[in-house]
């Protein structure tokens, strides 16, 4: 694509990407960092509206009172100051509570990385290093001479020190290529809105796919093939694995008046002790085969990293301060806190088993009612669902759990998973962990892989004497 033909599809389609993204988004002038993010934004709407305009009429007011003008100049002069208050954009430092600034003095390492791989590359290195609450990564311009390298923490922790040096190489390079106005206004262009006109749309998706791979092979100057295609597809998994385990573990917390203070801690235990990016990658796979542009990637590298992914063993980064990773866990649940009053702010190992259960049991009454819909009987049990399962038609249920990322092997455990759970618990069973919910622990000390138990009976093997008096009809 010619320079004119990106100029006239970005001025057509979205033409204030023209404008400095650091201009528009109050990076410049600088402010002052020190171990969060400031930036310029714009007064609240009713200081705007209400509180500036009062107060730039008074002091107008007063001041043409001072000055011998007491009859109608004064009113004259405040009209004039407040006008001129509602169309002056100010502006005021807030604070980025989604970033924090990893200074050189505690993160060394990382901004030895940093260095070595802006040097590699030939590129400049960036003049300030971040960590943010999600799990993406990514580096801007913060103004004519100063760009932004941010990478999430959930990556910087979950990283082997190979791959994240070649995602700072991917970022760092994907943002040298776009050093020209029109690329760079091209890829916002791109990742702002869907553009309808199917031919534009491919043509501006080729663009960025040759900078993309352009990118990745820049992270191979610094690290080998195979180890940017697995940090490509660890990336995709931490990230999944990060709103999976918000959504099953600390959305539905606020709405019991709970907040989880160990959000990150509880998200890297299960990640390095209970797999969970692994039990996620087959499900990943089958959802990612149609549009997977990540799959793409690995493609284009020649490596198909098909083993199971272990855990880090040395990342860069263990945790930040306990302060910071609260931080973060607040702004990442922020619409699930808005309107909800939290009064108690506990651990995960602190939290009543009735908050768990009432999610299992939500999860229970759709499968039934799935089950319901498909059996025509109007109030299945246990017995039912087995049925279903056994006789195979669990892709025939209505069961829009399994339609997202799931950690279940197959849509038969899933669906199983919490009718037995919700039985084993009436029988008496209780957690093991409160981060394991599929372990259950009998009155007799006996512990239920709940999981296990289902791929069980999905195979056809008849369900355990614990379930029989729960599922006679």
């Amino acid at each position: 694509m010619t320079r004119k033909r990106a100029v006239w599809l970005v001025l057509a389609h979205r033409p204030q990407a023209f404008v400095p993204g650091w201009f528009r988004s109050g990076c410049w002038p600088p402010l002052p960092a020190r171990r969060s993010v400031w930036r310029w934004a714009r007064v609240p709407g009713w200081l705007g509206n209400g509180a500036l305009p009062v107060l730039a009429g008074l002091v107008a007011g007063v001041a043409a009172w001072l000055h011998g003008h007491r009859e109608q100049a004064p009113m004259v002069v405040a009209g004039i100051v407040m006008i001129a208050v509602r169309v002056i954009p100010f502006v005021w430092p807030r604070r980025v509570r989604q970033m924090h600034v990893a200074r050189r003095a505690d993160h060394p390492e990382l901004h030895a990385m940093v260095d070595e791989v802006a040097g590699t590359l030939g590129v400049r290195r960036p003049s300030r290093v971040c960590f943010a609450a999600i799990a993406e990564s990514g580096a801007r311009r913060l103004g004519p001479r100063r760009t932004e390298l941010w990478i999430g923490l959930p990556y910087a922790m979950g990283f082997d020190r190979a791959e994240l040096r070649g995602v700072v190489a991917f970022e760092l390079a994907l943002l040298d290529a776009c050093r020209t106005w029109s690329l760079a206004a091209l890829l916002e262009l791109w990742e702002s809105k869907p553009i309808r006109k199917d031919a534009v749309r491919v043509e501006v998706a080729a663009v960025v796919t040759a900078l993309v791979l352009r990118a990745d092979e820049a992270g191979c100057l610094v690290s080998d093939r195979r180890t940017i295609a697995t940090a490509l597809l660890r990336s995709a998994l931490l990230s999944h694995s990060l709103d999976w385990f918000a959504g099953r573990y600390a959305t539905d917390l606020p709405r019991y008046g709970l907040f989880a203070v160990d959000l990150y801690q509880g998200w890297r235990w299960k990640v390095f002790e209970d797999d969970l990016p692994a039990r996620l990658m087959p499900r990943y796979r089958e959802l990612s085969l149609a549009t997977g542009f990540t799959l793409d990637r690995i493609a284009e590298l020649g490596v198909a990293p098909y083993e199971p992914l272990r855990p880090a063993e040395d990342p860069i980064v263990r945790a930040l301060h306990p302060a910071v990773e609260e931080r973060f866990a607040r702004w990442l649940l922020r619409h699930h806190i808005a309107g909800q009053t939290v009064h108690w702010s506990v651990n995960f190992a602190d939290m009543p088993f009735s908050v768990w259960d009432a999610f299992v049991e939500q999860l229970c009454d759709r499968v039934l009612r799935a089950a319901a819909d498909l059996s025509g009987r109007p109030d299945p049990a246990l017995d039912d669902l087995v049925e279903i399962v056994a006789s195979g038609r669990t892709e025939e249920l209505r069961w829009e759990h399994r339609e997202r990322l799931c950690a279940h092997p197959s849509p038969g455990v899933c669906a199983l998973f919490p009718v037995l759970h919700r039985t084993l618990r009436m029988r008496g069973y209780t957690y093991v962990n409160a981060l394991r919910h599929r372990e259950l622990a009998g009155p007799d000390g006996d512990v239920v892989d709940v999981v296990r138990l289902a791929q069980a009976i999905e195979r056809g093997d008849r369900p355990p004497g614990i379930l029989v008096p729960a599922t006679t009809s």
